[in-house]
């Protein structure tokens, strides 16, 4: 067994529908998990209970001290309190297969030099199983940098590391600042990701090992809008005068799909986008600026409207 010491980070906020099968499969995995780190935000469920009855060493259960919304303060306080070299985050309201941490850590003996491993992960809706979108050059182990890692991403449009198939240096995430709490209550996981690879490297596996449930009770995502400009973008602004050529294009067409994703997000919510033509680059973001300005001038009946006419549209097709 490679000797790789994982601790495991779990936010936790009213999950207790899920969160004792979420650290079940963190226990049973072939390669144990140094510590599991459990950071609750006052949860009033009874999920803070289910969690200190477990009968098991390696759990650290640990209290945010200023409640708020999303997991990033509970996942930076787990960082700062653990003492494995690399840290693996599962959310409690998914689960991972019983060789998750097996194969991460024979991700990071193949390639040492890595700042992060991730593997493959389904995501899990209440009537089917989707498996992640990977780039064709993510169909084999591989190693990829800065550059490799944006084009993956831009390929399929979807990121390569997703937050609960993934394992990250401790120091590296130390180093790149952390999750953005108080900055943003989603897209602050994708935009630490960007932050962690632009000084370091990613080693990828493609095996299924993990389980994005997307339609679980309590999920962020589902209470949050996408009504101002993604946090990324102002990240990848501050990349662009240091990034090299490809580098620098490659980021500009992440900040600019980044943007389209919110727009379309945008069309189909009552309020108003805050986001600009003028945050899109420019020239080869015209169909990108073209949507903002749509999202913002169109009247939200409308938008709705022809929102729900698409989606009938693709299901009928």
């Amino acid at each position: 067994m490679v000797d790789v010491r994982f601790s495991v980070v779990m936010p936790l906020y009213n999950k207790a529908a899920h969160v004792r099968d979420a650290i079940d499969s963190v226990r049973a995995q072939s390669h144990a998990a140094y510590e599991i780190i459990v950071v609750d935000n006052r949860s009033t469920d009874g999920s803070r209970e289910i969690v200190a009855a477990f009968d098991d060493p390696r759990i650290r259960l640990l209290d945010l001290a200023t409640p708020g919304p999303g997991g990033y303060a509970g996942r930076n306080v787990g960082i700062e309190a653990a003492r494995g070299e690399w840290i693996a985050f599962l959310d409690a309201d998914d689960l991972w297969a019983r060789d998750h941490l097996a194969l991460l850590a024979q991700a990071i003996a193949e390639d040492p030099s890595v700042a992060a491993a991730a593997t493959r992960f389904d995501h899990v809706f209440a009537d089917r199983r989707q498996p992640q979108r990977i780039a064709a050059r993510l169909e084999s182990s591989v190693t990829l940098d800065f550059a490799g890692f944006l084009e993956s991403w831009l390929a399929v449009r979807e990121c390569p590391m997703w937050t609960g198939a993934i394992a990250i240096r401790r120091t590296a995430i130390l180093a790149a600042g952390g999750f953005p709490h108080g900055k943003a209550v989603r897209g602050g996981d994708k935009d630490l990701w960007l932050r962690v690879l632009r000084k370091g490297g990613l080693r990828y596996s493609p095996v299924i090992s993990a389980d994005f449930h997307r339609d679980s009770e309590n999920k962020v995502s589902k209470s949050t809008t996408t009504l101002d400009l993604p946090l990324i973008v102002t990240t990848v602004r501050g990349m662009i005068p240091t990034a090299n050529r490809r580098e620098a294009a490659l980021l500009r067409r992440l900040a600019n799909q980044e943007i389209a994703h919110y727009a379309r997000y945008a069309m189909k919510h009552p309020g108003r986008t805050a986001i600009r033509a003028r945050d899109v680059y420019l020239p080869e973001g015209w169909t990108t600026a073209a949507l903002v300005f749509a999202a913002r001038t169109i009247p939200a009946a409308l938008r709705q409207r022809g929102h729900e006419l698409r989606t009938r549209w693709s299901a009928q097709a």
